[in-house]
């Protein structure tokens, strides 16, 4: 991902957050109970099938839920060292912990 285009998906979250702080903000969707573990594919018919690649979970949705915004309650803050704050749910918290370096996941 390059640095403008994760500047551009930063900056939705924060209008997001301020639309609707009850909602994550991130603009794609996770496993609301692994975080970062989705895969989807094109049905052979029609539309897509997505589903959790955790082998303990069998969470399966009838859409591209890789591509959409995430639309879990939000239930903690990131917090970026410059002072940004936006809302994310349990499963991009789960993500965030394990990869940002620059700033804090806090409980919401």
């Amino acid at each position: 991902m390059s640095t403008d285009s994760a500047a551009a998906l930063y900056a939705q979250a924060l209008q997001s957050t301020a639309a609707d702080p009850s909602l994550c903000t991130v603009p794609w969707g996770v496993c609301p109970e692994h975080g970062g573990t989705l895969k989807a594919r094109a049905r052979a018919t029609e539309g897509f099938d997505s589903w959790c690649t955790d082998f303990t979970c069998f969470n399966v949705w009838p859409y591209d839920r890789l591509d959409a915004a995430c639309t879990e309650p939000a239930t903690h803050t990131v917090q970026a060292d410059n002072g940004d704050r936006y809302v994310v749910c349990d499963g991009h918290a789960r993500t965030a912990r394990a990869q940002i370096t620059d700033g804090q996941v806090l409980p919401a």
